[in-house]
């Protein structure tokens, strides 16, 4: 019995390092001579058989890409893919303990966004001022929708547009400038 497990420990080891190379037939042979012992061990984990099959291609991808971190001198190769596959199927059971408490969280929480009128009245007033953004001379608005929409400042602004942060700033004050002066409303509180 050892005598066959070794001679399949090496076969698996050689398999690994062939696939490490890119070799696809190496890499079947090593899904051939772990899948079923590893979806026992995923699914006793799990407990589920569609997060199962989930855990095992996302494992089985991972040790795909990192084939070529396996060493032979500190591990065999299925201890080596069993802490692949563990980790993988911990994950899965934190994440959906996470999923199943949010959505416990989610029935009991009120629905406070706008209601559809006041939806559809942003989403004009959005309209209205992304045309008029778009009016506007293209240093100034993408500087303003960088600054207002991505959140970026203005020394990262001008990083991106190989300005100062002083002339972005001034883009910026008189883009809005302009855009208050162009609006059709007096407040954007009247748009909407």
């Amino acid at each position: 019995m050892s005598l066959e497990r070794d001679r399949e420990n090496e076969c698996l080891r050689q398999a690994l390092l062939r696939s490490a190379t890119g070799d696809r037939s190496a890499f079947s042979t090593v899904h051939e001579l772990t899948a079923p012992r590893f979806t026992l061990i995923v699914m006793g984990i799990v407990k589920c058989e569609e997060t199962t099959g989930d855990v095992l291609q996302r494992a089985y991808l991972s040790i795909w890409q990192n084939a070529a971190k396996y060493d032979s001198e500190r591990a065999n190769p299925f201890t080596w893919m069993l802490v692949i596959m563990r980790n993988r199927a911990i994950d899965a059971l934190r994440a959906r303990t996470r999923s199943h408490d949010t959505q416990e969280l989610d029935e009991a929480v009120e629905d406070d966004g706008p209601r559809p009128e006041t939806a559809a009245r942003f989403e004009q007033a959005g309209r209205l001022l992304a045309e008029k953004i778009n009016d506007l001379p293209t240093h100034m608005g993408t500087a303003i929708m960088l600054q207002v929409v991505h959140g970026y400042t203005c020394r990262e602004i001008g990083d991106r547009l190989n300005q100062s942060p002083h002339t972005v700033k001034s883009w910026i004050r008189r883009g809005l400038v302009r855009l208050r002066n162009e609006m059709p409303y007096a407040t954007i509180a009247a748009a909407i």
